[in-house]
């Protein structure tokens, strides 16, 4: 099951990788007009730019550190998505709502830093009741590399910023006790 987020502060709104589906715009318009729409990854983009446009609102993209190969697939999927005018962000962006990116190695993926949460594309999610890392249910990782890999990317960031809930875009948040979950 793929997730979307809607943060709120005061009377501000911003959507985190929006699932596009039926009669959203009009929802969005009923609820509260977001500032900008975020996406965590470029793997996330499902109804992102198309909601940029309609709505005309500001449309953020993470600036990941990559090699020539991954630019050039950057490069294609921001002309074949039709999004070269988006913003990209990095750690020093200031983006709407005090949302912080963090940059994190060897993943392609810019989790964000809200209040008490931590929210994050699908390399982590709530299952059970339990922290769990990659999404191994999407993608395979029988030896179990890919996971250590992302739990050891994770685990330091969610300590340093002292996060204490998760909002992921697979599976299940964590609402409370993150810390605890590590």
């Amino acid at each position: 099951m793929m997730y979307s987020h809607l943060l709120i502060n005061g009377d501000k709104t911003v959507l985190i990788n929006p699932v596009a589906m039926p009669w959203l715009v009009h929802m969005i318009k009923i609820l509260t007009y977001p500032v900008a729409i975020i996406m965590t990854n470029y793997a996330h983009l499902r109804g992102s730019p198309m909601l940029s446009r309609q709505l005309n609102v500001s449309l953020f993209i993470p600036d990941i550190e990559t090699n020539d190969e991954d630019e050039k697939l950057v490069n294609m999927f921001l002309d074949l998505h039709n999004i070269q005018g988006a913003t990209r962000y990095n750690e020093l962006t200031d983006l709407p709502l005090g949302i912080k990116g963090h940059s994190i190695p060897g993943r392609h993926e810019m989790p964000l830093k809200f209040g008490d949460f931590m929210v994050v594309g699908d390399s982590a999610y709530g299952l059970n009741g339990k922290l769990t890392f990659y999404p191994t249910r999407i993608w395979p990782d029988e030896d179990g590399i890919k996971t250590s890999a992302t739990a050891a990317a994770l685990t330091p960031l969610i300590k340093k910023t002292s996060a204490d809930g998760l909002l992921s875009g697979r599976i299940g948040d964590i609402v409370s006790g993150l810390q605890n979950l590590l």
